[in-house]
């Protein structure tokens, strides 16, 4: 079987799937790049159920041509601002993120558990980032899944 006209894998995951999932960086004084939505799926917040189930549902998430109203939703009074609903162990996980920079990406912000109420601390933090996203695309990186 030849594979001179195959395509590269990589390649390949973009034209089936319709979309794409990146994570918010913070850029430190020293230019190091720090991905805030792996730091959180990697802290004490998220067990590694949690973190796995996420991550999965990401990958669902990527094949919908629309996002299903059973894992996903506009947060009320937040325009541009969505959370992906992910139960794991009775705790209930919250990324919050919005649709772009670009057509069929969608970035997630920061990550939250909720606890009867979302603290409008972090939806004002997301709704900055979707701000700096906007401004600068290269703010963002593929969803890290490690």
């Amino acid at each position: 079987m030849s594979t001179k006209n195959s395509l590269p894998k990589e390649d390949f995951s973009y034209m089936v799937m319709p979309w794409t999932f990146f994570d918010f960086v913070t850029v430190r004084g020293d230019g190091e790049r720090v991905n805030e939505i792996h730091t959180w799926l990697n802290s004490k917040d998220v067990t590694k159920g949690a973190k796995a189930k996420i991550n999965a549902r990401v990958l669902t998430l990527q094949g919908f041509p629309i996002f299903p109203d059973q894992y996903f939703s506009a947060y009320r009074g937040w325009p541009g601002l969505y959370e992906l609903r992910i139960v794991c162990s009775g705790v209930q996980y919250r990324p919050f993120g919005f649709y772009g920079p670009k057509q069929k990406q969608f970035t997630l912000l920061v990550g939250s558990l909720e606890k009867g109420k979302i603290p409008k601390s972090t939806l004002k933090v997301a709704d900055e980032r979707r701000k700096i996203v906007i401004a600068d695309p290269s703010r963002i990186d593929p969803h890290d899944q490690s």
